[in-house]
């Protein structure tokens, strides 16, 4: 079956479409004509309600001159889109105004409007009038005016928009006083629709392209000029209403409108053709044609028209019935139509198929690829009714898979919520930088066609939900939460007021319909308008909740994600963001926040649930080694949950274009050694009825390498070490210890990850133009029928492009620091002070009490707005205290230079997949890595240090300051800083 076009650049076009607009009129009239229209000075507003009743965004603005010299003046001093004339005007007997306008101004189209019935002979008049684009009757109702506008734009457009897909309807009649009662009522009914089409849109981009693919009404009053407008747009055709008598081969013909109708019969079989006449004989006539036919002396002849539009042209809601006309169901959207026709009897399903109603109805709604793919039902070549069913419903699964492929939607209104690929937006406001940045991949994921691209494995976007920046300021405002920061609360207290205030109802009544309907653990996470920014990416310094999800009672579902949310809120005022902001400088009031929920990728265990791999991949190697280039990438997997990675822990790091090469370890002991030996997992039964609070901890479950061997999740990620022989088995099967490898997948290929993830970094790189960082996490259900899926959850730029400038290095001036792995790029100074942790008396047991020392000098320095050089044992900023010293960023807020210093017992490798390494690059932060007892690469003079001036010490960390500044220089080409005494 062919595939649907690319629905984003179908909604992106939308402002190619319909782009004549009639926003300026100018009236030419008498002064007591322009009375008689404007109804005592009523007019303007009679046309705004009328427009704004209609949902038309743009109101025209009249302008009124008396006579033709005036006319001109208007029409030289401003642009003029229509020109009505009246056809009693004061300075003329005949057209020489219209005619002398249209020699001047010929792309500017002239309508006259008569408020008197125009005899056959002035209209034939007129018709001789090449000026005169076509004349209408005044007959009271100041619908002809929208009327009149709507069928001009729609003239204007005809030829552009058509090829665009729009359909149109073509009304055939020469009596301007009757085409005058009849085109408002086509409008409106087509402007009705268009209203209850925009209602069920799926974004405002969709509502604005139903808006501007309404079908447009074509104007005929002869055979010729009929056939003509038939014979071009026969394809654009929803139907057509005609006069029995108006002008053929230059006169009039009494029966024009049969053979009219004859002749669109032997071109479009299946076309609605609607007879209308006055004539009594001319409706026996149809009736023995079987054609439709509306008398046009009926009393209810407006109200006839009306409902043979809807029925007929697909209008409104669609009527399931039996072929005897018994009512079965109404579908007023795409979803119940969907949902009705699983179940439809199949004389009925028969009946629709071959009527081609569901063709029409579809084409009525611009969803022009799926009517013509259910136009002409070939019974003989379908088969049974249940082979027509399974026909229409792949064409139904096929739009909706196409239309949910890459776009964001909006939840209001959104009536099929069960969609696999969609992204979601929940209220107004920017959608945030983290948002953004997968809401843009999840549009690029689709139209780079990489969802069904790799064998045995699903690339998608978790089915993710946006609550919008705008939501964020009104709950701050609705709970006068300003005045209580105001008060510079502790973090527990912003966290307690947070969850006890409440989010705008229509925002509670969102969360509760979302709970509803989804059934798995939800991560909730902050998506600030600053966050991921190429400049500044707040990487890691707000919080992200996870919600198990799994209560019976709905209710406490609900106010577990509500609290999730405020609690996302409240971490815009904790400390880490706001000296983050401040060392940036950045006021943290500018600061918005979106919340970006998500399904949280896995499969349950049991009572735990995690996925089978977490990923973090960066399109740049700080630290390659030999076969390794930096621009090669470099990639952070682990088992389970994410957090092992973000948080410095223990895990596996290959680089993609080498996915073979094993890590830099002396041997299989020390393999088992440095491997992931712990991993995260949430137990849903244990939380499911746990209250949230600020520490983000509070859910996860650490557990040994050996619960995922119990799981049987470690097919795809397991080795297995043999003490016997010393050596690593490449699968789980054998006897003895178990590892996290990641063997099976890197170097046999058993999943395509690799070039997944070579694939989504290009992608990035290409799109952001510079060096991207993404998290990933891969799910393999447990059912081994179900596909294995790559579910992309983030990208973010990195800041690698600053270090393009080479520094010279004066190795000749003595140095206290120098490495060959180093961060950054520029030279430092103004800086006098350097906090260090003491070599003597450092013991890791103590790590936490460490953290809390530096912490305390930082605040010195913080209160003083000084920066410092900071020196400290192992991975700083690791959550892992076994690993080095587990800061907070606002507990070395401070520090302009980072130095990570390996001991003997402790050489734990870089997290470069962390948030702490994201933010140190993006805030020009220097960093150096002095490894142990390798001085080719880095050293660090101790005994020189510890000689310093000390202005403050603690236990363990020293504050040393001097009078002299510091500096630093680091080539970020050559990865060398030196640190000068």
């Amino acid at each position: 079956m062919k595939k649907f076009g690319d629905m984003k650049a179908r909604f992106l076009g939308v402002h190619d479409l319909m782009k004549f607009r009639v926003t300026e009129i100018l009236l030419i009239s008498t002064e007591y004509d322009a009375y008689v229209l404007e109804e005592d000075g009523q007019l303007a507003e009679q046309i705004y309600h009328q427009f704004n009743d209609l949902s038309i965004p743009f109101i025209p603005r009249i302008h009124w001159v008396a006579n033709g010299e005036d006319a001109c003046e208007e029409l030289a001093t401003g642009t003029i889109h229509l020109i009505i004339t009246m056809s009693r005007i004061s300075d003329m007997s005949s057209f020489e105004v219209e005619t002398k306008i249209h020699r001047t101004y010929p792309d500017i189209p002239i309508v006259m409007l008569s408020y008197d019935r125009l005899t056959p002979e002035m209209i034939a008049r007129i018709r001789k009038i090449s000026c005169i684009n076509r004349v209408f009757h005044w007959s009271g109702d100041n619908r002809v005016l929208l009327a009149i506008i709507k069928y001009i734009e729609d003239q204007q457009n005809l030829e552009a928009d058509s090829k665009l897909g729009v359909q149109s309807i073509l009304l055939v009649d020469d009596s301007p006083a009757y085409y005058s009662q009849i085109l408002p009522i086509i409008y409106t009914e087509i402007l009705t629709q268009t209203r209850c089409l925009v209602l069920h849109a799926m974004n405002i981009n969709h509502g604005l392209l139903r808006v501007r693919l309404r079908p447009k009404i074509l104007l005929a009053e002869t055979y010729e000029e009929a056939m003509a407008i038939i014979s071009k747009y026969r394809y654009n055709l929803l139907g057509v209403i005609s006069d029995v008598r108006f002008p053929m081969e230059g006169k009039l013909n009494p029966l024009a409108g049969f053979e009219l109708n004859q002749r669109v019969r032997e071109m479009i079989p299946d076309l609605p053709f609607l007879l209308q006449s006055e004539e009594l004989e001319n409706a026996e006539r149809a009736i023995a044609l079987h054609l439709d036919f509306l008398n046009k002396n009926s009393p209810n002849l407006l109200h006839n028209l009306r409902t043979y539009i809807l029925e007929n042209y697909g209008f409104g809601s669609f009527v399931f019935k039996y072929p005897d006309g018994r009512v079965i169901a109404e579908a007023n959207d795409i979803t119940s139509l969907e949902r009705i026709i699983r179940d439809l009897p199949d004389e009925s399903l028969y009946y629709h198929a071959t009527k081609n109603h569901f063709s029409r109805w579809f084409r009525a709604r611009v969803e022009v690829e799926v009517a013509d793919k259910l136009r002409f039902v070939d019974t003989e070549q379908v088969g049974s009714a249940s082979d027509i069913r399974a026909y229409i419903l792949k064409v139904l699964n096929d739009y909706f898979q196409k239309y949910q492929s890459g776009l964001v939607l909006d939840f209001e209104g959104l009536s099929k919520k069960d969609m696999e690929n969609a992204f979601i937006k929940l209220g107004t406001g920017s959608l945030g930088g983290k948002a953004r940045g997968v809401a843009y991949m999840n549009v690029m994921i689709a139209k780079a066609q990489l969802t069904d691209k790799y064998e045995d494995m699903k690339v998608k976007v978790p089915r993710s939900f946006v609550i919008g920046s705008d939501v964020f300021e009104k709950f701050i405002e609705e709970n006068e939460l300003y005045s209580f920061l105001a008060t510079n609360p502790t973090e527990e207290a912003i966290a307690q007021k947070f969850t006890q205030s409440s989010l705008p109802i229509a925002m509670q009544e969102n969360l509760r319909v979302l709970t509803q309907h989804i059934k798995c653990p939800l991560a909730v996470r902050s998506s600030s308008i600053l966050e991921d920014s190429r400049i500044l990416p707040f990487a890691g310094i707000y919080n992200t909740y996870v919600v198990p999800n799994s209560h019976t009672d709905c209710e406490v579902r609900f106010k577990q994600l509500a609290d999730a949310v405020k609690l996302v809120y409240a971490s815009v005022f904790y400390a880490a963001p706001v000296q983050y902001a401040k060392n940036a400088d950045i006021r943290i009031e500018e600061e918005k926040m979106a919340v970006l929920i998500q399904e949280l990728v896995g499969e349950r265990y049991g009572d735990l649930y995690y996925p089978a791999i977490s990923g973090v991949a960066q399109s740049y190697n700080f630290y390659p080694y030999y076969p390794l280039q930096p621009e090669e990438g470099t990639v952070s997997l682990a088992l389970g949950l994410g957090k092992a990675i973000v948080e410095g822990e223990r895990v596996y790091r290959f680089s993609p274009a080498h996915p073979k090469l094993n890590p830099l370890v002396s041997g299989p002991k020390e393999y088992l050694k440095q491997s992931q030996n712990a991993f995260y997992a949430i137990n849903i039964k244990e939380s499911a009825d746990i209250t949230l609070h600020a520490d983000e901890n509070y859910i996860y479950k650490k557990l040994t390498v050996s619960q995922a061997h119990k799981d049987q999740s470690l097919e795809y990620t397991g080795s297995t070490y043999s003490a016997e022989n010393d050596c690593i088995y490449d699968n789980v099967y054998q006897t003895g210890p178990k590892l996290v490898t990641f063997a099976p997948i890197l170097k046999y290929n058993r999943l395509p990850l690799t070039q997944i993830i070579k694939d989504l970094l290009r992608l990035g790189k290409q799109s952001f133009g510079t060096d991207v960082e993404i998290e990933f996490a891969v799910n393999i259900p447990k059912d081994a029928s179900k596909p294995k899926e790559f579910n992309f959850l983030q990208i973010r730029p990195m800041v690698v492009g600053r270090e393009a400038f080479q520094i010279n290095m004066d190795e000749s001036i003595d140095s206290w620091c120098c490495s060959k792995r180093t961060i950054g790029n520029g030279i430092y100074q103004n800086i006098y002070d350097i906090i260090f942790v003491d070599p003597e008396t450092f013991t890791l047991q103590e790590s936490v009490q460490i953290a809390s020392e530096i912490s305390e000098l930082n605040q010195r320095l913080f209160k003083e707005g000084r920066r410092c050089i900071l020196v400290g044992f192992g991975r700083l900023g690791t959550s892992d205290r076994w690993l080095g010293i587990p800061l907070a960023w606002e507990q070395m807020s401070q520090a302009l230079i980072i130095v990570e210093v390996d001991l003997k017992d402790l050489r734990p490798e870089p997290s470069l997949g962390s948030h702490f390494f994201h933010n140190l690059t993006a805030t020009h932060m220097g960093y150096f890595h002095i490894q142990y007892d390798n001085e080719a690469e880095g050293m660090l003079d101790w005994e020189w240090l510890l000689k310093q001036p000390v202005l403050q010490h603690t236990k363990h960390v020293k504050l040393v300051r001097r009078q002299e500044a510091f500096q630093v220089k680091i080539d970020g080409r050559s990865f060398k800083g030196i640190i000068y005494k």
